[in-house]
């Protein structure tokens, strides 16, 4: 649990927020949502000990039983499973009291220390380990690497699997999805979703907040509001909000100045003094209703290409890779004019690796790649981000990028991309991921694409500039490619999919939920080979010999094998009704969404009609969560029948 009781954060003399008293219960998970700057991480801060509140308590569990990701991971020698299993508090602790307990001689303290590390049961704490590992994308033979030898991101996973691996009462997670590919952020949330803990969770990740949480906390107007529901949901008590405030502006509007015309009229005559009195008290003792704070919502556009080829890019017999390492291989595909394709595949599947052998950074192994006449690519990548001079400002960049353009013409486009005033002559090197995307998407609007390549275009973004993103790239009318986490994202763009998978790149002919599931189902088919495997072990190492017959035993296995058939019977009836009432759902959030994420639509819509399909829309997402927590709930208790079946064999 997690209670914070009228609590106020000031960074510096600038106070974030304050009255905040709010209350997080156990196995609660709640998302914490804010624009930039607005102290969503400071309240971890607060919550970790590691910052003081001006005023009020928070009342949270011991610093051991809170779980949170470390911002950094330092290089270490310690082998990844090491570093993870770590993370298990109380068998770290007992660890170490047997070797505190060996160094002494103490024979009782010993033996002490070892009967309680043999309960923790170790062997079932590195099998944990394992499964998070694998989880988030990392192989078997990760395990023995040293932490040293990952990359940053891969760094950040292990991070993330060592705070997953604590026994806690609160785990605190801000921007985990950052560094996921899709498939270990669909594993994420079904693990969450497992967890008795409380889950405070910071992130811009709108889909994953709609399959996540239960509860929203929004730091607004100088304090932080509870919300139920998840983030869709809040978006729909968000808009209702703020249409009753406005009515109320306008009632208490409306009041005011009838009282004020009346006392102005009558104040000075004496027959009518008493009465203009009495209003004077009234106007005093009448609440004041602040009218609604205009939402500024950013938003650009890709300008149209003045020309676009019917077939922008052609890939014949592809193999692409890197010096004699194969990553793709007999690639064959066709992008058209007004194509709109998201690519799906694990991390190190490829996905870079196509995109980059597409628009030219990389070239072919084998095959051809042909390229339209008049082709225009904007691609954007994160090396690209990195590879930004820190010592330039957004306005040198600019001029590089057209050097006989106007000043005041470079000036006006970069403001369309919120880099105005001095900010405009801020360098780089002081810029935040999110602001340096921005700067790359100026680049590219600048060019007139008829082919956006994007990978991975939301990392750093914040909710608001991923939502003007979705609504630019919907009415682009180029053609487009789509790698990202984002779901959310790659629902309102995209109308194909295709996977890269084993070096091959194919059509994908489901959804995102039929990926979802194909995910987890892949998960718990590795894992059943694993606990095959280790079975076979161990059946090779015990000894033969058994005074049961081979007839008797084959009939004892068919017996069981009739009573798990029939307990799975009923379950698999339950998860096939589920899985169509997932495809009805999913089919009403994604209309609804085309809906929402069309210009037209909301430059048109009444203010009522908006916040009636977003409230269907949270309320449709909202069932769909429900009824995925009862489909993964489901595959669990069929996956526990075939455990049982296999252990038969």
């Amino acid at each position: 649990m997690l209670r914070l009781l009228d609590a106020a954060l000031a960074r510096g003399t600038h106070v974030l927020y304050e009255h905040v008293t709010l209350t997080a219960s156990d196995g609660e998970r709640v998302a914490l949502i804010g624009e930039n700057g607005c102290g969503k991480s400071s309240l971890f801060a607060a919550v970790l000990g590691e910052l003081s509140l001006e005023t009020g308590e928070i009342e949270a569990p011991a610093a051991e039983r809170i779980a949170h990701v470390a911002q950094s991971v330092l290089e270490t020698d310690l082998t990844a499973l090491d570093y993870v299993m770590a993370g298990h508090a109380p068998l770290a602790a007992a660890k170490t009291e047997l070797e505190a307990a060996r160094a002494s001689g103490q024979t009782m303290r010993e033996a002490s220390a070892i009967a309680a590390l043999a309960d923790l049961n170790e062997g079932l704490v590195k099998s944990q380990a394992l499964t998070i590992m694998a989880g988030l994308g990392f192989s078997n033979s990760d395990a023995a690497s040293k932490v040293k030898t990952f990359s940053g991101g891969w760094r950040n996973r292990l991070s993330l699997a060592r705070a997953l691996m604590c026994p806690a009462d609160l785990l605190l997670l801000d921007e985990p999805t950052n560094h996921l590919d899709m498939d270990s952020l669909i594993w994420l949330e079904a693990w969450l979703k497992k967890l008795s803990c409380t889950v405070i969770i910071i992130s811009h990740d709108r889909e994953f907040l709609d399959r996540a949480v239960q509860t929203t906390w929004s730091v607004e107007n100088g304090t932080i509001v509870r919300y139920a529901g998840n983030y869709s949901a809040y978006e729909q008590q968000s808009v209702e909000k703020m249409r009753l405030q406005e009515a109320a502006h306008k009632s208490y509007e409306a009041k005011a100045a009838h009282l004020r015309a009346f006392i102005e009229r009558f104040r000075y005559k004496a027959t009518k003094a008493r009465q203009a009195q009495s209003r004077i008290k009234m106007l005093d003792k009448l609440e004041v209703v602040e009218p609604v704070r205009a939402m500024r919502q950013w938003r650009f556009e890709f300008t149209p290409s003045e020309r676009t080829p019917e077939q922008l890019a052609v890939l014949e017999n592809v193999r692409a890779g890197y010096e004699e390492h194969i990553v793709i291989d007999n690639v064959s595909m066709t992008v058209r004019a007004g194509d709109r394709i998201g690519v799906l595949g694990v991390n190190g599947a490829g996905k870079s690796t196509l995109i980059k052998t597409i628009v030219g950074a990389l070239k072919p192994m084998s095959g051809t790649v042909l390229r339209g006449q008049g082709l225009t690519i904007g691609y954007f990548a994160q090396h690209q981000l990195e590879s930004l001079d820190a010592r330039d400002t957004p306005l040198d960049v600019m001029r590089r990028k057209a050097p006989l353009e106007r000043e005041q013409t470079l000036r006006d486009h970069l403001g369309k991309f919120k880099f105005s005033g001095d900010f405009i002559e801020h360098k780089i090197g002081t810029l935040s991921g999110g602001e340096k995307a921005r700067l790359a998407l100026a680049l590219i609007v600048w060019d007139k694409p008829n082919l956006l390549v994007l990978d991975e275009p939301t990392n750093h973004l914040d909710m608001a500039t991923r939502e003007a993103l979705t609504v630019a790239l919907s009415s682009f009318e180029g053609a487009l490619i789509l790698v990202s986490h984002d779901r959310h994202l790659i629902r309102s763009t995209c109308d194909k999919l295709v996977l890269v998978h084993e070096g091959h790149v194919e059509a994908y002919d489901g959804d995102l939920d039929d990926y979802a599931k194909l995910v987890l189902e892949h998960r718990k088919t590795v894992l059943a080979a694993e606990r095959d495997a280790a079975r076979s072990e161990k059946a090779a190492l015990e000894k033969p010999g058994s005074s049961i017959s081979r007839k008797e035993e084959r009939r004892m296995q068919a017996q069981q094998r009739a009573r798990i058939a029939a307990l799975k019977k009923p379950l698999l009836a339950k998860l096939s009704k589920i899985e169509k009432e997932m495809a009805r759902l999913t089919e009403l959030v994604n209309g609804l969404d085309a809906k929402i994420s069309d210009p037209d639509w909301y430059a048109a819509a009444q203010s009522e009609e908006i916040a009636r399909i977003t409230r269907e829309r949270g309320e449709a997402a909202s069932s769909l969560s429900e009824a995925e927590a009862q489909w993964l709930e489901t595959s669990e208790a069929i996956e526990a029948c075939d455990s049982q079946e296999l252990a038969q064999q």
